[in-house]
């Protein structure tokens, strides 16, 4: 037994548990009732805050974390800059639960480009602080808008090879 190596020699990994939930965004069916139900994909059809932050906090499963997605993102868009001030007042005004808002639905919202979180210096020299302050951003519409661009070049260039050869 002397040199034998103890233990498994060949482990199996866990199973993933698969995408983080704060990394998801949810995509039902295109041609599904909840996409019907919104309007369909018809560019000419525009949807509402709702509609967008379902995809990000689907309604039927998490319904707090939408309505306080929806709520807040309501805020910043009716602002240039929200800073902890107005946070302060929207939890109080809202009742929402600032753990929930700060550890969920801001991160999440920020991940995905449909805000931005900057810190902004005050106080005096000897104490600094960094105070949160949130503003809009595009960044979510940039970045779905390459990924659809480049799906459509990818399939383009698929059909012109198709039809150069046949």
């Amino acid at each position: 037994m002397a040199g034998k190596k103890r233990g498994n020699p060949s482990p199996e990994l866990p199973p993933s548990r698969g995408v983080p939930a704060d990394e998801c965004m949810w995509l039902p069916r295109h041609y599904g009732r909840e996409v019907r139900d919104k309007g369909g994909i018809d560019s000419r059809v525009r949807w509402d805050l709702s509609e967008v932050v379902d995809f990000l906090f689907p309604k039927g499963f998490q319904p707090k974390y939408h309505r306080i997605a929806v709520d807040f993102l309501s805020l910043v868009l009716e602002r240039e800059r929200v800073g902890k001030e107005d946070v302060a007042s929207f939890l109080t005004g809202s009742g929402y639960s600032r753990s929930t808002l700060e550890n969920k639905v801001i991160p999440k919202l920020a991940r995905c480009g449909l805000i931005k979180r900057e810190r902004e210096a005050s106080g005096s020299m000897r104490k600094k602080s960094r105070a949160l302050v949130v503003s809009e951003s595009i960044t979510f519409s940039n970045y779905l808008g390459k990924i659809a661009s480049e799906w459509e070049t990818i399939v383009e260039t698929a059909r012109h090879r198709k039809r150069r050869h046949d």
